[in-house]
């Protein structure tokens, strides 16, 4: 199969969406199958990939990161046909969504359309209008994108329930992401990533690997850091990930007094995030906001049991009292679930133990086999 995914997010920006479309192509490349991907230029970025396809894009100085792509490339569809092309894939619902849709239209072929994030609980973005008009706006644009798609992806039952609260109508399926990161488990890997923090060899570290801006609720883990820090002693909070809180958190911890036993690591490249996890001890994600939790899964192959806010797609990524904890989005019930595998070490050891077992669950090969299902549904019902 000959599959075109249209996409806004894409090398080199680091996120859940341009980890999603590798570990499927991937995936579908060891299958035989054959991906080719359309995303904005990013100044300065070169691709090897022969495959991969850039639409002419500008980047807006309140989000330098992100480039917003033109829908309009020249000879678009005389290339779209010389790939002879089976289905088209989005994964955003956006400038170049729509550009998808279009092609597939004009080619005769069904789309297929993967949501990835909650963009409703995105609207202090939108600071020019209320969030209550932003809000709706938000939700008219995907239900109108989403009804227009041949079949439509998500990655848990969670985010397939809120689709379908916002009118959208067709076929939903729930496919999350594989994970496909190489994660070491040596100790020379591991005290290498801590002497390059400067984290002591017997510090415990809390670990929170994400993108760092407002919508992922980093007040409650500051606040429950904050109780923690003052009852042991060798206590570390490291954060990984980019993004534009990322000077707001170190303010924050500096005013907070914890610049000492809190890192801020910055981004961290694709093939070098699985060194992050072996040098952890309990991965702490309090966001309210995820459609599934990625990095969940990722910490849960590594061996690390999570400390997670029972919200969005997170509670279908571990299992509470087995190799997790599920909490209330509250920083006494978050603390104490933190406390518990701190000063449990037996406890910690199971967890971990069935952390490694659980992670098997989401192989990348089983996704890819899911998604074909899909994409070979909606050509036969196209």
């Amino acid at each position: 199969m000959r599959i075109a995914i249209f996409s806004e997010s894409f090398e080199p920006v680091l996120n859940g969406v341009t980890t999603s479309i590798q570990t499927l192509r991937e995936a579908l490349g060891e299958l035989g199958h054959e991906t080719f991907v359309f995303a904005p230029g990013y100044h300065g970025h070169c691709d090897t990939d022969p495959n991969v396809f850039r639409f002419p894009s500008i980047r807006p100085p309140t989000a330098r990161d992100y480039p917003l792509a033109f829908p309009f490339k020249p000879g678009l569809l005389s290339l779209a046909r010389d790939l002879k092309l089976d289905i088209i894939h989005t994964q955003t619902p956006f400038a170049l969504g729509w550009a998808g849709l279009k092609l597939g239209r004009r080619l005769g072929i069904p789309v297929v359309s993967t949501n990835h994030t909650q963009y409703a609980e995105y609207t202090h973005y939108f600071p020019f209008a209320p969030v209550s008009w932003s809000r709706a706006f938000i939700v008219n644009m995907l239900r109108r994108y989403y009804n227009s798609c041949d079949l439509v992806i998500t990655v848990s039952q969670a985010n397939k329930e809120i689709l379908e609260s916002y009118g959208v109508r067709g076929e939903i399926r729930v496919v999350p992401t594989g994970n496909s990161l190489d994660i070491p488990r040596d100790e020379a890997t591991r005290e290498a990533v801590r002497n390059q923090w400067g984290v002591a060899p017997d510090a415990t570290v809390l670990l929170c690997v994400g993108r760092l801006a407002r919508e992922k609720n980093l007040a409650l883990l500051l606040d429950s850091f904050e109780e923690l820090s003052k009852k042991h002693a060798g206590l570390c909070q490291v954060f990984v990930g980019g993004g534009p809180y990322e000077d707001g958190l170190r303010k924050e911890l500096a005013d907070r007094g914890l610049s000492d036993r809190a890192i801020v690591a910055g981004p961290v490249p694709r093939h070098l995030v699985g060194r992050v996890y072996c040098a952890g001890d309990i991965f702490v994600f309090p966001s309210t906001t995820e459609t599934q939790g990625l990095v969940l899964g990722e910490a849960l192959a590594a061996g690390l049991p999570c400390v997670a806010v029972n919200a969005g797609g997170s509670p279908e990524m571990v299992r509470h009292g087995e190799d997790s904890f599920l909490c209330e989005n509250d920083a006494r019930d978050f603390t104490a679930r933190i406390d518990l595998l701190l000063t449990d070490t037996d406890l910690r050891r199971r967890f971990s133990a069935a952390a490694l077992t659980n992670s098997t669950r989401l192989r990348p090969a089983e996704m890819a086999h899911r998604m074909l299902e899909a994409y070979e549904t909606a050509i036969v019902n196209r």
